[in-house]
């Protein structure tokens, strides 16, 4: 009976939660940059070509670093100004970015990629109105740049425009016209709006423009879940989702769940378990499982799942889009 298989991993979950960091190796940013003889721009130079890199790696403090050292040898470097920029956006600094972002604007006034930032800088600290004021002056001078849309759409949501959020989002479908992402974008703004139509045909119409967006296949699973509309239907979307992209089981979870729903708990406890065994940390999973094994009369053992889950706190999404790739949508 797979659903037990949980309890025998579970002393060893909270185990793997923590991270643990490589070493550095010998291209690590805090060496020493100069060479013997260079000047100091020079010297900048390399740190910002290794700050770059770290950047496109993933690797957002080693990026900080980098770019921090070359801004103490060139003051009035755009690039350097950005990369600072970006890697304390990367790590949650808003501050610091806020700081990074308006240098580099004031070395360049115009850059889209700089005042995009701004903008969604101002979103996350909570500054809604000058994060509107900041995007919509955006998209006035670059119409073409979907991000500054989209999170220009995510600003009007959190001032409570839904109209504007909407044509924000059309903007950002006008701007890029094969993409998914404005399209399911929009079909959010209408699901909380209670517009379940509405939501529904966007997150259809963002998979008709990619077919691999699994995001759209969680959403309408989620959609017919809730109203308890044609659960096959649910569960085939759910399992697309999961097969295209795991993530944290969420969609695993969901198709496991239509089966509970068709009174299939036996079956619906093994793939809740399975994919709570798979990825331990989503909270909701292990609630999930709780859930199902109460329905089937095991008290204990929901309670030892609930028990887990508060070990997980809870994530909650940003509206805010960081990145924009038409391939993916």
């Amino acid at each position: 009976m797979r659903y037990f298989g949980w309890f025998v991993v579970l002393s060893s979950v909270l185990l793997v939660f923590a991270g643990i960091s490589g070493c550095r190796g010998p291209s690590d940013p805090t060496r020493a940059a100069g060479v013997a003889g260079a000047t100091q721009a020079e010297q900048a130079a390399l740190l910002k070509e290794r700050g770059e890199a770290h950047l496109e790696a993933g690797e957002y403090n080693d990026a900080f670093v980098a770019f921090k050292r070359a801004s103490q040898l060139v003051n009035d470097d755009y690039d350097i100004a950005w990369g600072m920029a970006q890697a304390n956006a990367k790590l949650g600094n808003e501050v610091g970015a806020l700081d990074s972002v308006n240098l580099a604007l004031g070395l360049r006034p115009e850059s889209a990629e700089a005042m995009e930032l701004q903008g969604r800088v101002f979103l996350r600290l909570g500054r809604t109105g000058d994060a509107i004021r900041v995007l919509k002056r955006t998209v006035e001078k670059h119409p073409d740049h979907t991000l500054a849309w989209l999170n220009l759409s995510a600003a009007y949501r959190a001032s409570g425009d839904i109209d504007k959020a909407v044509q924000a989002a059309r903007g950002a479908s006008k701007a890029d016209p094969e993409s998914a992402t404005p399209h399911f974008a929009l079909g959010d703004i209408y699901l909380r709006d209670d517009k379940l139509d509405l939501a529904e045909q966007q997150y259809r119409a963002a998979i008709r423009k990619d077919p691999e967006h699994a995001a759209s296949y969680m959403r309408l699973a989620d959609l017919y879940i809730v109203q308890k509309k044609d659960l096959n239907q649910a569960r085939t979307w759910a399992l697309k989702s999961d097969s295209i992209e795991p993530g944290d089981g969420t969609a695993a979870s969901a198709a496991a769940w239509v089966l509970f729903l068709q009174d299939r708990k036996f079956e619906a406890a093994n793939e809740v378990a399975e994919a709570a065994e798979d990825h331990p940390q989503n909270y909701l999973i292990w609630m999930r499982l709780g859930e199902i094994l109460e329905a089937m009369g095991e008290d204990e053992r929901a309670d030892k799942a609930r028990r887990t889950a508060a070990q997980f706190a809870p994530r909650v999404r940003s509206l805010i889009q960081d990145d924009f790739d038409p391939e993916d949508g």
